[in-house]
């Protein structure tokens, strides 16, 4: 029988890159482009989004050893040390996970004390935040641009204490977020994302088209790949958003340095029907699952036959996970607060994120 599933595995393989070798990714994605129903806008900024995540940070050693050296390294180490000595009591050697207990100790540690939320910014002469306001969005001027090329919006806000302007800029770049060490959604997973990777964690970046991000990190003792939002200190909870929040969504999508997936079933909550929103920016599922084969593809071109092949395994296993689940290792459990915890309760609100 084992004889038989690796010849059948092996027939599967060699399809494959047959297949892969015979397929031109442009003609593929030209052609989504061009198919009725589908949202051209979309597709452009699945592919943006692709080239964003997917290739710029994760292999630069500098910016990986600049955050180790920013970061209270004893504090952490100390702290995981510690819970390891917990865990000792009652579990064995080989069923303690090191790796969870390391990135629980890092959302900890970034959320309580290195990275702070920031509704408005603090007034550039009297320092105060309470009496900002906000009076438009601009470009970033000359040093905003040349702090960070991938800055695209600054805020700027009126002090009504002392009439001061302050200019929020909303950086991307995770050694400028190293040193202003603020910001919201964005800012924060944009550097605990790449935190992580620092540590040699697998990891990706959460898109969700309703205007949220996070991350998720590959546990290499359960295999599989576990949510984390900085912002909420969140360990394995993908149903925050919808049953906590109520937040209604369309499509999720993770970004990392190996490849794309459409994470919308393990995150927009089918037990909620009204937290759904309507996924119209593809003409349905299959074109969805094609653009992003596409563009796995195209990130994977380079890279050695039995590479892109166990990828494609992973990636075939956890659509199927998604789509036909058969129970869920995730630990979602019943929140002691309901809503968003992170930023004013106007803020929360004006996104319907209060879960109301």
């Amino acid at each position: 029988m084992e004889d038989l599933a690796s010849k059948f595995l092996a027939k599967y393989k060699d399809n494959f890159l047959k297949k892969l070798k015979n397929t031109d990714n442009n003609s593929v994605i030209s052609s989504l482009r061009n198919t009725s129903g589908n949202d051209q806008n979309f597709i452009n900024q699945v592919i943006q989004l692709k080239n964003e995540h997917c290739y710029i940070y994760y292999n630069n050693d500098h910016l990986q050893s600049l955050i180790l050296e920013t970061l209270n390294l004893a504090l952490i180490y100390d702290n995981i040390d510690k819970e390891v000595s917990k865990q000792s009591e009652n579990k064995k050697a080989d069923e303690i996970d090191h790796e969870e207990i390391l990135i629980k100790e890092l959302l900890r540690y970034f959320k309580d004390d290195f990275f702070k939320w920031t509704n408005q910014p603090d007034c550039s002469s009297c320092g105060k935040n309470d009496n900002q306001q906000f009076l438009r969005g601009e470009r970033p001027n000359t040093e905003e641009f040349n702090r960070d090329s991938k800055c695209g919006h600054v805020e700027v806000y009126k002090c009504n204490s002392c009439g001061a302007i302050t200019r929020f800029p909303r950086y991307n770049s995770p050694a400028v977020l190293l040193e202003t060490r603020q910001g919201r959604c964005g800012e924060w997973a944009a550097l605990f994302t790449y935190i992580l990777v620092s540590f040699q964690i697998r990891t990706r970046y959460i898109w969700n088209k309703e205007d949220h991000v996070w991350c998720e990190y590959f546990n290499t003792k359960e295999k599989r790949w576990i949510h984390l939002d900085s912002c909420e200190k969140a360990y394995d909870e993908p149903h925050i958003y919808a049953r906590n929040w109520n937040k209604k969504m369309s499509y999720v999508i993770g970004f990392s340095d190996t490849g794309i997936a459409d994470l919308s079933k393990k995150y927009v909550d089918n037990v909620n029907k009204g937290n759904m929103i309507n996924r119209s920016s593809m003409r349905n599922d299959e074109e969805m699952y094609k653009l992003v084969t596409a563009l796995n593809n195209d990130i994977r071109s380079s890279y050695p036959p039995d590479l892109h092949f166990s990828l494609h395994q992973e990636d075939e296993k956890e659509y199927l996970n998604l789509n036909y689940p058969n129970g869920s290792p995730t630990k979602t459990h019943d929140f002691d607060t309901k809503g968003r915890q992170s930023g004013s309760a106007e803020w929360v609100s004006s996104r319907g994120e209060g879960g109301n």
